[in-house]
């Protein structure tokens, strides 16, 4: 046995390599022009590819996302609902309680009520005697007290001949008092000539503002026919205009 020296104890695994490759080698190396040609000229295809599997991806998670946080919210609003359900059912027995509690005193109040008109019958049947003629004039004038008045005078008069009414109506008199009712009201006379042309001039803008004043403001300006200077005219504007760049 000749002893083996170290280089070859080294490169023996390159031996093996290359052994290996010549066992499972390919017989025949054939070239695709085409598809060497796609490959290296499809790179920013490739490229814009990716972009949108990336793009995709992205929409795909935010829509699971929007998902999960509709969910969340649908549960939440079902548990706030059969909270709000179970506050309501308690206060519907408390109420049902309370009206039942309710209608046990009305209905004794009603007996008591009953025994009560059924005594102050019995009291009214016995005869009081008859009423003087001035209580009878007491509560004629009560009844007139209690009705409202009206604001004109009304004189009704019926004619002995003909079945229906006359009414005569007479308007009340002016009041004088002006003054007096201005103090009572806390209203300032000297000041009332100065609200009203301010009122006025309010509401005259409010009715310009939507559309409504007179026609003369309505009526639309007539545009003015635009004119080219004459060969004069921007002769002498040129002169002033270098005029006033000298003396600055």
């Amino acid at each position: 046995m000749a002893v083996k020296s170290n280089r070859e104890i080294l490169t023996r695994g390159k031996n093996y390599a290359t052994k290996q490759a010549k066992k499972f080698g390919a017989d025949e190396v054939s070239f695709d022009k085409d598809s060497r040609l796609d490959f290296l000229t499809g790179f920013h295809k490739r490229k814009v590819q990716r972009q949108k599997k990336a793009q995709e991806f992205h929409k795909e998670q935010e829509r699971l996302q929007k998902i999960e946080e509709r969910k969340k919210i649908r549960d939440e609003r079902k548990q706030q609902i059969e909270e709000q359900l179970k506050q309501f059912k308690s206060k519907l027995d408390i109420e049902l309680e309370e009206v039942a509690g309710d209608q046990d005193w009305e209905d004794n109040t009603k007996k008591k009520k009953n025994q009560k008109s059924e005594v102050k019958e019995e009291e009214e049947e016995e005869w009081e005697g008859f009423q003087s003629d001035q209580d009878t004039k007491i509560d004629e004038d009560d009844k007139d007290e209690s009705g409202v008045k009206p604001i004109l005078k009304k004189n009704a008069v019926a004619s002995e001949y003909s079945d229906n009414t006359v009414v005569e109506i007479e308007t009340l008199e002016p009041n004088e008092n002006f003054a007096y009712l201005a103090e009572v009201n806390n209203v300032k006379l000297e000041q009332s000539e100065k609200v009203l042309k301010q009122s006025i001039t309010r509401a005259t803008k409010y009715a310009k503002f939507l559309g409504m004043g007179d026609d003369e403001d309505n009526k639309k300006k007539k545009k003015k026919k635009f004119r080219y200077l004459t060969k004069g005219e921007r002769r002498v504007n040129q002169m002033k205009a270098n005029a006033n760049k000298r003396r600055k």
